[in-house]
């Protein structure tokens, strides 16, 4: 799952001029491609209500369920990561917050960011939808209100895991003597 840098010389882990081997990481999640993808979902589903909107299940607010799950664990995480990290409480001692712990933090906010982008975008489709055609057809005037919650559910997911996966990052005063950052480090 991690990234390896690359340097000058075009190989993976060189050490070519141009900055040096950090080894491998995490990359961030770039908030545009996660934009980029809700709204490529949201197009797809879109467009394929528009043909198939009679053989797509019911948008009820009880699908919303498991999104606002997944919101609340990637924020009450990303605060009790950041709080530990803020206070030093971070290492091997078993009153310690651990590093791998803070690195798995860091997956599940990478996921949980893809998760809310790619669910809520294909909502948002949805809701766009059922909006539009809310005023003739009973089925989106049904639909409506769990594609809306459901839209907003993933989008929390989402910017639960963009918090999450910055949160996880390690402070810049943590570097090596030879420059290498230590512990949990989402780049």
């Amino acid at each position: 799952m991690g990234t390896v840098n690359t340097s000058d010389t075009g190989r993976a882990g060189g050490t070519g001029d141009g900055g040096g081997d950090r080894g491998p990481g995490l990359a961030l999640t770039p908030v545009s491609a996660l934009l980029t993808a809700a709204a490529g979902m949201a197009l797809v589903i879109g467009v394929a209500a528009v043909f198939f909107y009679g053989d797509f299940p019911p948008a009820r607010v009880r699908n919303s369920v498991a999104l606002w799950v997944f919101a609340v664990v990637a924020a009450f995480t990303a605060v009790a990561v950041r709080r530990r990290i803020a206070d030093g409480e971070v290492g091997l001692d078993r009153s310690q917050m651990s590093p791998v712990f803070i690195a798995r933090a860091a997956v599940l906010g990478k996921a949980c960011s893809w998760l809310g982008a790619l669910v809520g975008g294909g909502y948002l489709g949805l809701t766009v939808y059922v909006l539009i055609r809310y005023p003739s057809l009973l089925a989106a005037q049904e639909d409506a209100p769990g594609a809306l919650v459901c839209t907003a559910a993933g989008v929390c997911v989402a910017v639960a895991g963009v918090v999450l996966e910055r949160c996880c990052l390690v402070p810049p005063g943590d570097a090596d003597p030879d420059g290498r950052r230590s512990g949990a480090q989402a780049m």
